[in-house]
């Protein structure tokens, strides 16, 4: 568990689509010390699903690997980021483009909203290949 003095942690996961459970009770435990709203917490909780089941499905499609995610705080305790890493296949998601939303639900692609959904409720976001670790940061303002 991260301690609860620090502006920072960092936790590894076994990049598997049943451990996003343990990455949100991770960032939920890092969290404790703060003033969150209930909603802010279940819009981190599904961030942090949408982004760990990702890499889980996709980063590593020949072998098993990790997820390392990196939680900080701001000076203030009223933003977190949150840094997901992987050495999986290089992907940027934010050039994906958004789905089409004004075409009927059965006319559209399965799949897709997940990046979408994580662009709306990210305050912001950030993608970087660097050091052969794709590395997506959101930040997240806490209400």
């Amino acid at each position: 568990m991260p301690d609860q003095t620090m502006n920072s942690h960092t936790f590894i996961l076994e990049a598997v689509p049943e451990n996003f459970a343990a990455a949100q009770e991770q960032v939920r435990a890092f969290l404790a010390p703060c003033s969150c709203s209930m909603r802010t917490l279940l819009e981190l909780d599904m961030l942090v699903e949408e982004i760990f089941i990702n890499i889980a499905s996709y980063a590593y499609p020949d072998k098993r690997g990790t997820a390392a995610i990196d939680l900080a705080l701001n000076d203030k305790k009223d933003a977190i980021t949150i840094t997901f890493r992987d050495s999986g296949i290089p992907y940027n998601p934010l050039e994906k483009p958004s789905p089409d939303l004004s075409s009927p639900a059965s006319a559209r692609q399965i799949g897709g909203l997940g990046i979408f959904l994580v662009q709306k409720y990210a305050d912001q976001l950030f993608y970087v290949y660097e050091d052969g670790e794709n590395r997506l940061s959101l930040r997240k303002v806490l209400s």
